[in-house]
């Protein structure tokens, strides 16, 4: 998956006259700070300078609009429907926004709250570049700012930087705000797949209906501690993201938590696959999460899922309707 050409371009002209070594070096020390940010969160300021912020938009973006987007393709195929207004919270340089503007081309209104003055000043000038939405900032941090109602509500990437009683109120206060449905999206990792977990539990208890990635909607986890539930996406690199990534593969595999909480059912599948199939001479095996719990599925030569099953991706759906 590649982030919009219109943006991959916007991305790059920001980075016109900037020092090659000194933006690649503020990419790794930022993706270094970001990484420690989840053994210690508290909601610090991560990206300083303005240089920094460029190089966030350039080493961070793409693989974020990725997740997002893979997360909307799973959610819209478990009922999400067609979203006129979108509240984006923590939005950085806007990830998010674009990841929705592709999914929903109707998109009427997006309101995006972010903290950082730097963040909301590139974030405007790339979104100069798209047409037909009109878009409102709001500077702000999500723990006191009120959050505007929307149709759609969504928090990428930033709830782990709070302290887990903080993040926990933001999920119930964007919850509040949300007309039909909520999505979080976490780092694939133990970590953020637990506080997917922690979030499921407090939305279901207020009546929400999960629809995404669980084919059991409010049940528990069958997952138990020991494992977790995340899904991948493969993110395509540009010359310049290898660069800032000092990487040589044209592509990386994004991991990635998500939820998807809503007003109303939706048509949750009778199975999700977790994890990338396993395939033998004759047959292939399918990690599959459905309702009687998590387990390796073995699928023949001879069935007719057999071709799809070798094809299948983590968060595919899978089971009747499918």
């Amino acid at each position: 998956m590649q982030m919009p050409w219109i943006l991959q371009s916007a991305v790059e002209r920001e980075l016109e006259g900037c020092p090659a070594q000194a933006v690649r070096a503020a990419a790794l020390d930022l993706s270094r700070r970001y990484r420690e940010s989840g053994r210690a969160p508290d909601g610090a300021r991560l990206a300083r300078s303005a240089e920094e912020v460029r190089a966030y938009a350039a080493f961070r973006m793409p693989a974020t609009y990725a997740a997002v987007s893979r997360a909307l393709e799973i959610a819209r195929e478990a009922g999400l429907s067609d979203a006129q207004t979108l509240t984006d919270v923590g939005s950085g340089s806007g990830s998010a926004f674009w990841a929705v503007r592709q999914a929903f081309p109707a998109l009427a209104q997006a309101r995006l709250l972010e903290r950082e003055a730097g963040m909301i000043a590139l974030a405007k000038r790339l979104a100069a570049e798209q047409e037909g939405c009109r878009v409102e900032w709001i500077a702000g941090d999500m723990r006191q700012t009120p959050i505007p109602p929307a149709d759609l509500v969504t928090a990428s990437y930033c709830l782990g930087e709070l302290r887990p009683e903080d993040a926990e109120s933001v999920a119930l206060r964007l919850w509040g705000a949300a007309g039909r449905a909520l999505l979080l999206v976490e780092p694939g990792t133990p970590e953020g797949h637990a506080r997917i977990r922690r979030y499921a539990g407090l939305l279901a208890q207020r009546g929400a209906q999960i629809l995404a990635p669980c084919p059991r909607g409010t049940e528990a986890c069958p997952l138990g501690d020991a494992d977790f539930c995340a899904f991948t996406v493969r993110v395509e690199r540009t010359r310049l993201h290898r660069f800032l990534k000092d990487g040589e593969l044209p592509y990386e595999d994004e991991s990635f938590s998500f939820l998807l909480a809503a007003r109303e059912a939706g048509a949750p599948p009778a199975a999700r696959v977790l994890r990338r199939p396993r395939v033998h001479s004759g047959f292939v095996e399918l990690s599959l999460c459905r309702a009687g719990g998590a387990a390796w599925e073995k699928v023949t030569r001879k069935s007719p899922d057999f071709k799809r099953a070798r094809k299948a991706e983590p968060g595919d759906g899978w089971g009747e309707g499918t």
